[in-house]
């Protein structure tokens, strides 16, 4: 009879490549997680592994099984979500979700969920959209807020399923001095010769600017780069460059240096998802953070 616990050392060993990187995943080491691997083996009667210089790679036989492992993940994940909602008992909520989320969305649903079930425990993972996915696809957290942004494959991993959230416009930052502070609007085309503060490469925030700028037809000059909005907009106010602001990237006051304009083109948004694991089921906790962000963009 095939093991659940080594189904799922498998499975790490598929999502990360190396028995060292899946046993760091699954708190193991790497001599546990070999082991287990050749229990599995000898229970299936298959080889699942193949030496390749120093590493390995899965057998066709090791694929196959790992495909029906995520059938029997989802399924366990339905089976406990069901039993939640007949017997409910005291759970600890595990949310990750990146820094804005996390003010306007996670913490005032999290404040709901809390004064409607005080039993309840909760944690909360400030991390970036990928390491969020990645997080519920290894257990670590059980929902995400997450920033579609191009080139995050694990977005469309089948483990993972997607409900919408929530959807920002974007406007432009400039400082109060510059040639285009007095305009009511401002076009994307407008910005093509300044220099641009961009977060660092890699994260979503600068993925989605930078899309948004080459379906503009252009590729943003990314002279400075700083990741938290504030430092941003102080750049900005100093006359250091330009931005794209998202909705909920807008302060309550704006800092003075710092002219909020809209943008002509309607099109540019920001998308922000919920993410669960497939055949996993937190009504309570997904309504509390739609109901959330219904009160922030009308």
């Amino acid at each position: 009879m095939l093991d659940v616990r080594q189904l799922r050392t498998l499975r790490a060993l598929a999502d990360h490549g190396t028995v060292s990187a899946a046993a760091e995943a699954l708190y193991l080491t790497p001599s546990a997680v070999s082991q287990q691997l050749a229990v599995l083996s000898k229970s299936t009667g298959c080889e699942l592994l193949e030496r390749r210089g120093r590493n390995v790679v899965l057998t066709e036989a090791a694929r196959v099984l790992v495909t029906h492992a995520d059938v029997v993940f989802a399924q366990l994940e339905r089976a406990q979500s069901e039993l939640r909602a007949i017997s409910p008992v005291p759970m600890t909520v595990r949310i990750a979700g990146f820094p804005t989320a996390i003010m306007a969305v996670v913490a005032p649903a999290m404040r709901v969920l809390r004064d409607a079930h005080p039993e309840w425990g909760f944690e909360v993972a400030d991390t970036e959209s990928e390491d969020s996915v990645a997080h519920l696809i290894d257990g670590s957290v059980d929902v995400a807020v997450v920033m579609a942004a191009p080139n995050r494959p694990l977005l469309g991993d089948p483990r993972i399923k997607i409900l919408p959230l929530l959807e920002e416009i974007y406007h432009a930052a400039l400082p109060a001095g510059h040639r285009l502070a007095g305009a009511e609007h401002v076009s994307l085309t407008d910005l093509v010769q300044e220099p641009f503060v961009l977060a660092a490469e890699g994260l979503s925030c600068h993925d989605q600017v930078t899309a948004i700028c080459a379906d503009a037809g252009f590729q943003p000059r990314g002279r400075y780069r700083a990741t938290d909005f504030g430092a941003v907009l102080a750049l900005i106010a100093n006359g250091f460059g330009v931005t794209l602001l998202p909705t909920l990237g807008v302060p309550l006051q704006v800092p003075e240096g710092v002219v909020l304009l809209p943008l002509k083109e309607d099109w540019p948004r920001r998308v922000s998802l919920i993410a669960v694991r497939s055949g996993a089921e937190y009504p309570e906790v997904i309504a509390a953070l739609t109901a959330a962000a219904a009160k922030l963009v009308p």
